[in-house]
């Protein structure tokens, strides 16, 4: 048991971490977030989902439904947005786990586990994504997984193969594009040259890819196999270029406040990869550079769009920095990288993870703090509310957020909303305060806004303004 104590307090570590980063609303709620949100309430209440949402902007791609049904737990237990994030947060700091394991068995070593360990549990991109309700964030675990179950197959434990099936198929329902993992499995495969699986273990595999992936399937049964024909034209569909962030290594896991070096160390790491070539370096290798395969279909300038590979680069990264010499060195390096990616984590408190680009109205602190506002304004009297939201006449966020954070809930002024957004019931004319929600984003038009403040002036008499750092609220009176 004392063996494992080291790779637990790191857990604990990791996820102490992870909850101080968030705690008590440091997460972000926009659109995407309130509609999965809704989505899995939907399912507990017996609409069960078989089709997963759409990828990107191509009609006939579809996500796993997964993501769906992984939120319904914590729901279960509460509908406040920080309750899932931990949940979320709790499997993110588990990649710690997978990660010392796996660096512990290429490079035959517990000091590099425990570096590797040490610096996922830290991670300033780690930490970020397990604050981030999106389907994406699990593959920080589900990737790593999969490419430890195929080292050890190629290690003769025949469990690894069903494993490796098993995360790979978990990959790609979180994120449809994890598909490239397939080719990059057959790569690996006539490189590392295994052992060939027996029938029974064979058998398994397949049965647990299959069944990982059967919803998607499904789907593609449903929609008479659209996806499939239309995957080598998704790149069509996406946006953005190439650029030299995919040669980046360590600025968002080791030295996130030293960004200008990265590429020469990132160089430097992978050439001393090739220069002591073997069939482990060849694996860290091909696993680092596994997206570019994605790079055939087109690129995406989305911030996860690289998300398979921050575990390779500090397996990487953990190798060269346990050859510092002379070893005294190593505590204070170490201590420096914790030191510098808890800097970073604390200096996105309060801004959501501002990796991910948030619109600053997306931030759930700030929208807490509207709701707080108009209930303490109120002083128990009846208000209703109307919102510009991005996207428009869709009240999703605050739908779902007055939903929770309150029994007693204000009325609706704004157009008919659509279930499930309908959480809140029309305005009945008699509420004295009304309150008009802003979304100050410039991806609005000015227009609309506009347009929505001229219909509350016709409703009542503006008493204050007040902005909470990307939302505007505008109180009324009614008259």
């Amino acid at each position: 048991m004392k063996k494992h104590w080291p790779i637990l307090a790191i857990f604990i570590f990791a996820f102490l971490i992870r909850f101080l980063s968030i705690w008590p609303a440091n997460t972000i709620i926009g659109f995407d977030q309130a509609r999965d949100l809704f989505d899995s309430t939907k399912i507990l209440q017996g609409d069960l989902r078989i089709i997963g949402p759409t990828a990107g902007n191509n009609p006939n791609l579809h996500h796993g439904v997964l993501w769906l049904y992984f939120m319904t737990i914590p729901l279960i237990f509460s509908h406040h947005p920080s309750f899932i994030v931990l949940w979320n947060s709790l499997f993110n700091a588990f990649s710690v786990v997978v990660i010392y394991l796996l660096a512990s068995d290429l490079f035959k070593s517990k000091k590099v586990g425990i570096i590797a360990g040490v610096l996922t549990a830290v991670s300033y991109y780690f930490v970020s994504y397990s604050a981030w309700l999106s389907n994406p964030t699990i593959t920080l675990l589900t990737v790593p997984l999969f490419f430890f179950g195929i080292w050890k197959y190629y290690l003769k434990n025949a469990w690894g193969l069903p494993l490796s099936m098993f995360a790979l198929g978990l990959s790609i329902q979180f994120e449809l594009f994890f598909i490239y993992l397939i080719p990059i499995f057959i790569i690996l495969w006539l490189i590392l040259k295994p052992k060939t699986p027996s029938l029974k273990i064979f058998s398994y595999s397949l049965l647990v890819f299959s069944f990982t992936l059967s919803s998607m399937i499904a789907t593609e049964i449903k929609f008479h196999f659209a996806g499939i024909k239309s995957l080598l034209n998704a790149g069509s569909f996406v946006g953005g270029s190439y650029n030299f962030d995919f040669l980046k290594l360590f600025s968002l896991n080791i030295f996130p406040l030293s960004k200008n070096p990265d590429i020469m160390l990132g160089i430097v790491a992978v050439g001393l990869l090739i220069l002591r070539l073997n069939r482990r370096n060849l694996f860290l290798l091909i696993w680092f550079f596994s997206p570019a395969l994605m790079l055939l279909l087109g690129s995406h300038n989305a911030p996860w769009f690289l998300i398979g590979r921050p575990a390779a680069a500090i397996i990487i990264g953990s190798y060269l920095i346990s050859k510092i010499k002379p070893k005294l060195l190593l505590i204070p390096v170490v201590g420096l990288i914790i030191y510098t990616n808890l800097l970073t984590i604390k200096a996105d408190y309060g801004h959501g993870q501002t990796i991910l680009e948030p619109d600053k109205a997306a931030i759930l602190s700030k929208q807490i703090a509207v709701m707080k506002y108009t209930y303490e304004l109120a002083k128990g009297e009846p208000f209703a509310i109307d919102t510009v939201t991005n996207p428009l006449y869709i009240n999703a966020v605050w739908g779902w957020n007055y939903s929770w954070y309150s029994p007693i809930k204000p009325t609706w002024l704004g157009g008919d909303q659509l279930p499930p957004y309908n959480t809140l019931k029309k305005a009945t004319g008699q509420e004295k305060y009304l309150f008009l929600i802003i979304d100050e984003t410039p991806r609005i038009p000015p227009i609309y806004t506009q347009n929505a403040i001229k219909s509350m002036e016709k409703r009542g008499k503006l008493l204050e303004e007040k902005s909470f750092g990307g939302i505007t609220v505008m109180t009324f009176i009614n008259q």
